[in-house]
This record gives C-alpha cells, structure tokens and sequence, in this order.
C-alpha cells in the first residue's frame, strides 16, 4: 500500500466513522451500532499505528543503507591504501 492508498482508505474510514456517529444522533442507539462504532475506531487507529510503524522501519533501513555505504566507501579507501602500501 503506498502513501496514496493509505491516504485514501484512511480518509474514508474517517468519513464513514463520522457518518456513523452522526446516525446515532439522527435514531436509537443499540449496543450493536456503538460496537460499529468502536470497531471502525479501533481499526483507524490500528492503521493509524501501522504506517507510524511502516514509516519508523522505512526511516531505520534507509539510515542502515546509508552506514552500509559510508562502511563501503571506508573499506575501498582502505584497501586502496593498503595496496599502495604494499608496493
């Protein structure tokens, strides 16, 4: 799922919870539609969490790719200097 599909589904998660609340107003409140109620906001939040998450691991493998080149340009430097030692 990328950012623009997160953003979509997210949206309208928040415009159907929205209209469901606004239904409790307009009739009769059941233990059924406030379970509605609280399923469809436990799952924006869960998926409020999710891509928090997606987004931390996304940053931590971009800041381990960077090391990774950082440590591969030290090494080459390395062993060029070693090779010219060498000679």
């Amino acid at each position: 799922m990328n950012d623009l599909d997160y953003t979509i589904a997210k949206n309208r998660l928040e415009i159907l919870l929205l209209k469901a609340q606004e239904s409790l107003k307009e009739g009769r409140v059941t233990q059924s539609k406030m379970e509605a109620i609280e399923t469809l906001q436990s799952t924006l939040k869960a998926m409020i969490e999710l891509r928090f998450t997606i987004d931390e691991l996304n940053k931590k493998n971009t800041l381990i790719a960077l090391q990774n080149v950082k440590a591969y340009k030290e090494t080459a430097e390395l062993k060029k200097k070693f090779s010219n030692f060498k000679q």
